[in-house]
């Protein structure tokens, strides 16, 4: 008898073969089918030369240029757009004028400083006993070299300033006459005394004291004792960055911009009293004048235009207006290389800028690498004390090094604000003449000695003649968005 076999075992290498047969159409089936959707994207796609890479009816060589061609523009793509995006990342700031022009209401006038060339009178000079506190007290303001009497010399800034104020020549004496946009007002009204590094200075237009430092009641450039510039004007808030606290009004300062012109600027007549000369900061005789920012200390010596005397000077000014947009505040400091209000760190200005953050920055290096401070740097404590000529070559040797500016051993890195302010002036200067013929001026009208005049007087106008003025701005080079909507 035959074997019997079970039939399904029997028909088991039919299955198998049919099994494999199915999946090898699937992936025949599969491929065609990505095959012929790719061909049919590049037949249908908007990129240029895709769909002479799918159309059949060109030859292989001429395919496979088009294949090519589309390779090398996409590399080159790639490649300009990174350039771009790594030129977004390295310096992705740019400064543009402002196309919405600032009125000069909105604008401050520059505040003014005014020094008498002579930082001595020779009256209270001459008075002085050698080998006294107050002869070292000489010896430091002048920059007189010799035998310094250090054990006398215990430098306490009460010492100073009363030397400074006793000394020099007040406010009073340097300001004959003043008038603002047309109405004569008292020089000793809307003037102030300043400690400068030429000495004991007048200034205008300044913010008040609350107001400039964090702590009032330390020791500062503004000598109250001196000051009068509390009567009929209110001080209030100016910030480069916020503007005025409120709406500034002709009992107010510091004072915006009444209008151009000279009638409409600061008139000033100027008294040098050359007889009393003592010591000169320069090689001739006259004032320093400067034009700076309400919220900042000026730097005399290094800034200041000379007024001589027997003139009659016509200064036109400038403001110079640097603002930021708000977008740059999320890109860091070392890239947009300027500082917002929120991010300073000052310690004795309320205010940053950067000639602020110098000085805080040069008094505090004077003070560890020579035990001391000059008298008109920032000292946040009475006991701080001062330098005197003993201490010259240490405080010049720090002064130098900052102000060389490959030495990075010791330097001040101070950016500048986002928000600041500046006043660019051009200055021209004629022959003062009185007593010789009629003259509108009515600041002149008591003077009537001609040679007193043209040896010790100055006459002063300070004005802007535009009512905009423009802005450079700082924003972003390509925003994000604008990086993506471009690509």
């Amino acid at each position: 008898m035959a074997p019997v076999f079970p039939l399904h075992n029997a028909r088991l290498p039919h299955v198998a073969f049919d099994k494999e047969q199915r999946i090898k159409a699937a992936f025949t089936r599969e491929r065609v089918s990505f095959t012929e959707n790719l061909r049919e994207y590049c037949l249908n796609t908007t990129i240029h030369g895709l769909k002479y890479i799918g159309t059949v009816s060109l030859t292989l060589c001429e395919r496979a240029y088009f294949f090519i061609t589309f390779l090398v523009v996409t590399a080159c793509s790639i490649y300009f757009i990174s350039n771009v995006y790594i030129k977004w990342q390295s310096s992705p700031i740019i400064i543009g004028l402002n196309p919405i022009a600032t009125h000069i209401r909105n604008i401050p006038f520059p505040a003014v400083t005014i020094c008498n060339m002579n930082q001595m009178r020779r009256e209270a000079a001459e008075r002085i006993e050698p080998n006294t506190l107050e002869q070292t007290v000489l010896q430091s303001i002048c920059s007189i070299d010799g035998d310094f009497n250090d054990t006398q010399y215990e430098g306490k800034w009460s010492a100073v300033k009363k030397m400074l104020l006793s000394a020099t020549q007040p406010c009073s004496a340097l300001l004959k006459a003043c008038r603002y946009a047309k109405q004569p007002e008292s020089c000793s009204e809307i003037f102030q005394s300043v400690f400068t590094d030429e000495g004991l200075c007048c200034t205008f237009n300044t913010l008040d004291a609350v107001y400039m430092f964090q702590n009032a009641a330390a020791p500062n450039i503004f000598p109250t004792e001196a000051s009068n510039n509390s009567g009929r004007f209110r001080p209030i808030l100016w910030t480069p960055e916020n503007g005025y606290a409120e709406p500034p009004s002709n009992a107010t300062y510091p004072r915006f911009i009444a209008g151009t012109g000279v009638a409409m600027g600061l008139a000033m007549v100027l008294d040098a009293n050359v007889s009393d000369y003592f010591c000169s900061s320069t090689s001739s005789m006259g004032f320093k004048i400067i034009f700076h920012s309400p919220t900042e200390t000026p730097k005399i010596t290094d800034y200041a235009q000379y007024i001589p005397v027997g003139s009659e000077n016509r200064i036109i000014i400038t403001p110079k207006i640097n603002d930021a947009a708000d977008q740059i505040r999320k890109v860091a400091q070392s890239q947009r290389q300027c500082v917002f209000a929120s991010e300073a760190n000052l310690s004795y200005y309320s205010v940053y800028s950067r000639n602020n953050c110098e000085l805080e920055c040069e008094s505090k290096l004077i003070l560890e690498n020579c035990g001391c401070v000059l008298y008109y740097l920032p000292k946040l404590y009475e006991d701080t004390k001062i330098c005197s000529r003993a201490n010259a070559r240490c405080y010049e040797e720090i002064r130098n090094s900052i102000a060389f500016t490959a030495n990075t051993s010791i330097s001040c890195s101070c950016l500048p604000g986002c928000f600041e302010i500046s006043y660019v002036p051009d200055l021209t200067t004629a022959e003062l003449e009185v007593g010789k013929f009629e003259i509108r001026e009515t600041m002149l009208e008591n003077v009537k000695d001609e040679q007193y005049a043209k040896e010790n007087l100055a006459l002063v106008y300070i004005f802007v003649k535009d009512t905009y003025y423009r802005s450079f701005t700082k924003g972003e080079l390509v925003g994000f968005t604008d990086f993506l909507f471009w690509f």
